[in-house]
């Protein structure tokens, strides 16, 4: 199963995170493996890259995140303090500070230097599924279980404000026992726009004022914007990711192939191509603008699933 991917800042290479408890590095034009960052005890459930390039940090179910030398896969620092698994990680725009979320509702900020915690954002009552950065590194978004997304001065740690549901969309929803976990959020590039990404729905909102400025319905895993901002691409339980119109929440196009339900979704920089990764064991690689396939990439075992619980995914190795 593959948790987590990602683009290095240049294009050039692809990070993936998988649940038998790899980082994998690979040549985004080859396909080639490049190394694996090894050292986590369990699986690896999201990774990020460095501003520059040079550094790798992932989190892992083990509770600990770890920050890598992406051009030997030397670990260079453990960040321990989330008291179980870190779902979500990433660097700040400047890459000196480090962000972590837990399955302890905890957000915590770090400094990349030193290792040591600057901040504990608590504020959620559930899980932390996703964290991003404002593109100006001012502002912290974070999602989770709880059925919100939290805005974050970054500098204080002081809780600005919260995106929730509709409260006749959640009675809808609950009412035939489907979750409204938030299960990924993002800045739009010019940060003057939060994209939250649920089970059950994507909603856009203005950022300064927190009006929702759009909604539809979709099964979300994972989401991002285009470098643009002019597109969001969807990663769904369906086994697709999904090009939409921003503005409209329009499909524009689908990448067809997986069989899973896809986990993690992005873009490369220069918007040209799509990298998901799945519950299928798989990493794909797309033509943003055919949806052609261009690389399947083969990092772990296929994991067989279970989504019947709210907290911690049933998981059971299956040989490919």
């Amino acid at each position: 199963m593959v948790n987590s991917v990602v683009f290095s800042h240049d294009g050039r290479m692809v990070l993936t995170g998988s649940e038998d408890h790899f980082a994998r590095l690979y040549d985004a034009a080859s396909g080639k493996l490049l190394r694996r960052f090894v050292g986590h005890s369990d699986g690896v459930i999201s990774v990020a890259f460095s501003p520059d390039g040079r550094f790798v940090l992932t989190g892992g179910r083990d509770a600990t995140a770890r920050l890598w030398d992406a051009a030997t896969g030397r670990e260079l620092r453990r960040l321990e303090g989330h008291e179980v698994a870190v779902n979500a990680v990433a660097f700040s725009p400047d890459g000196r500070q480090l962000l972590t979320g837990g399955w302890d509702t905890t957000v915590r900020l770090w400094d990349a230097a030193t290792g040591l915690e600057l901040r504990l954002l608590k504020g959620h009552t559930g899980n932390v599924e996703s964290v991003a950065f404002s593109p100006d590194g001012r502002y912290v978004l974070t999602g989770s279980q709880d059925e919100t997304a939290l805005l974050w001065d970054a500098a204080t740690g002081k809780q600005l404000r919260m995106f929730e549901a509709h409260p006749e969309n959640k009675e809808h929803y609950t009412s035939r026992h489907l979750p409204y976990d938030v299960k990924s959020v993002a800045f739009s590039p010019d940060g003057r726009r939060v994209m939250v990404a649920t089970l059950i729905e994507v909603q856009i909102w203005d950022a300064a004022k927190g009006k929702e400025l759009l909604v539809f319905d979709a099964n979300v895993e994972s989401a991002a914007f285009s470098p643009d901002g002019r597109y969001m691409l969807t990663g769904e339980r369906d086994a697709k990711a999904h090009l939409r119109d921003a503005a409209t929440g329009q499909e524009v196009r689908r990448f067809e192939g997986h069989t899973d339900s896809i986990e993690s979704v992005a873009f490369s920089p220069d918007g040209r191509y799509v990298l998901t990764g799945s519950v299928d064991g798989t990493a794909r690689l797309w033509d943003a603008a055919s949806g052609k396939e261009l690389k399947q990439l083969k990092p772990a075992s296929r994991l067989a699933v279970d989504y019947g619980s709210r907290g911690q995914k049933a998981r059971q190795a299956t040989p490919n």
